[in-house]
């Protein structure tokens, strides 16, 4: 029986800011677009999964630098101009993350996971702002806990750091699901806990995975009902 769903918090919950580095871009005299970013945005996935499988993954503080390099790269900003653009990106991150849009169905999705009984927690690698950033949206309520890496000291795809979301929600490994958007981070890190993963790809660009996989958060709400209805009572 599924009892509790854990969560991602970058492009899971919460999003990049597409627009505000496409604009930043443009003002740095380099045109792209939001969709543009967007698209960008899976060559930095492939490089932190490059890295993990090179057992060279660094820390999250270490990979977000990389994964803004690498997205500048994919949007074939020459080198000689990515000094002040990347700049810039690590200002306002650091200022306010990125990684801070949130869709709008993802209360209601939230709420309608809680209302069939299921246990919902946050595991996110990050730097200790994710608690306030999910109060600030509203949806921090939903959750029986909220695990900050850079808080508890340890990061996905390190099991510890899911075995502490399922005990705070008070479930066996075999009783959750883990949803987030990087395959060697999330699908594996769930995996070594011993959770199924769901992989979130919005453009469904990942290329090939062996996990389900969703577009934007509302088709979970579909897949556990594909899922309840194929297994009778059991994931």
């Amino acid at each position: 029986m599924l009892r509790a769903v854990l969560f991602d918090v970058g492009n899971t919950l919460h999003h990049v800011d597409h627009a505000w580095i496409a604009d930043c871009l443009v003002r740095h005299g380099h045109a792209a677009t939001a969709h543009d970013v967007r698209v960008a945005e899976y060559r930095a996935k492939a490089a932190v999964d490059t890295m993990f499988r090179a057992a060279a993954a660094g820390t999250d503080a270490t990979r977000q630098v990389s994964y803004l390099d690498v997205v500048l790269d994919a949007l074939a900003v020459p080198a000689a101009a990515q000094a002040p653009i990347a700049a810039a990106l690590r200002t306002e991150n650091e200022r306010a993350s990125l990684w801070r849009v949130q869709h709008d169905d993802t209360p209601t999705v939230l709420a309608a996971l809680r209302a069939r009984g299921l246990t919902l927690a946050v595991v996110s690698n990050a730097d200790g702002r994710v608690p306030a950033a999910l109060a600030h949206s509203g949806i921090a309520e939903h959750f029986a806990a909220i695990i900050d890496s850079h808080l508890v000291g340890v990061e996905k795809p390190d099991p510890r750091i899911f075995q502490l979301a399922l005990d705070a929600c008070g479930a066996a490994p075999d009783e959750a699901l883990f949803v987030g958007d990087i395959y060697e981070i999330d699908v594996r890190g769930a995996r070594n806990a011993g959770i199924d993963p769901v992989l979130i790809d919005p453009l469904g660009l990942y290329g090939e995975v062996d996990c389900p996989r969703i577009s934007r958060l509302a088709e979970l709400l579909d897949l556990l009902d594909a899922e309840r209805g194929g297994a009778g009572s059991d994931r």
